[in-house]
């Protein structure tokens, strides 16, 4: 892992990327009170438990987890029914278009499921959500905006292409998490069926070195950026962190392996009070919630 930064504090909001890869993605987002919540699921939850306890929590501090989308790399099977495991009254959020998924039935059943579009919500308290929704494969990605009391994080990954809509939705957050997936060379170079190399390249599918760091020189993080989901067979940190190289961002490169350090969510255009919002009731989409 390529880190730049220090250790942040031990307090205040931050982020830290429990893993990022093809075979799993999940971060931690902790609030200003030291309650956490998920970005995305994409562990079993018997490793997600093990990289929380590295942090020093467990998952009962867990008081949401929020998907990015429902591929099995960002929403592990057996969260559907282990999210009891969390902190009473944890909520599983999911964007209205992917609310109808089957996979996501025990999660109504059990009133934890809560939906989320265009409007801001708050899976925990003190940090505020604002999501766009992006390009990836026909289903769409939600990539979020973070106020908290201290900054703003900007939060994308598997995305097709970041537009210039979705620059400006992200433009001056303090600190940016977001995919730098391939090396277009070692992608052309790989072994991979064609189809899926189409299906990664072709603007529904994943950001390329180059891709990501247009996008993060638009967006302009004011303190820290964050690379998310390397490809471990067609890209290297060695080259992620080459082509960030004098960049007035500090940078973290994302492990498939092992958590980041904590990232201070500070800086940004929303260092201000976060307004409180209510939590809405559970959805109904498969019948009656108990």
């Amino acid at each position: 892992m390529v880190r730049d930064a220090k250790n942040s504090p031990a307090d205040g909001p931050a982020l830290c990327v429990l893993a990022s890869g093809s075979s799993g993605n999940c971060s931690v987002l902790r609030s200003a009170d030291g309650r956490l919540a998920l970005i995305d699921a994409g562990l079993s939850p018997r490793r997600t438990a093990a990289a929380l306890a590295q942090l020093g929590h467990g998952l009962e501090d867990v008081d949401a987890i929020v998907l990015t989308h429902l591929d099995s790399d960002h929403f592990y099977a057996s969260w559907a029914t282990a999210a009891r495991k969390l902190g009473r009254g944890a909520s599983v959020w999911v964007h209205a278009s992917h609310a109808r998924a089957r996979r996501l039935e025990p999660l109504h059943e059990s009133g934890r499921l809560r939906t989320f579009e265009r409007e801001a919500f708050e899976p925990v308290r003190s940090a505020t959500f604002v999501s766009r929704l992006a390009s990836h494969d026909a289903e769409g990605v939600a990539t979020f905006r973070i106020s908290t009391p201290q900054g703003e994080l900007g939060f994308l990954t598997d995305l097709g292409e970041v537009t210039d809509r979705l620059v400006e939705f992200h433009q001056g957050v303090g600190v940016l998490a977001i995919e730098s997936n391939y090396c277009p060379r070692l992608q052309a170079r790989s072994e991979r069926p064609d189809f899926l190399k189409r299906r990664i390249m072709g603007g529904a599918g994943h950001l390329s070195n180059q891709q990501c760091l247009g996008a993060t020189e638009a967006i302009a993080p004011a303190e820290h950026a964050v690379f998310l989901h390397l490809s471990r067979e067609c890209n290297r940190p060695e080259i992620v962190g080459a082509l960030h190289e004098g960049a007035d961002y500090a940078r973290t490169i994302a492990s498939a392996e092992a958590p980041t350090r904590w990232v201070p969510i500070v800086g940004g255009m929303a260092a201000r009070p976060v307004t409180q919002t209510a939590r809405p009731a559970p959805m109904t989409l498969f019948g009656p919630a108990p």
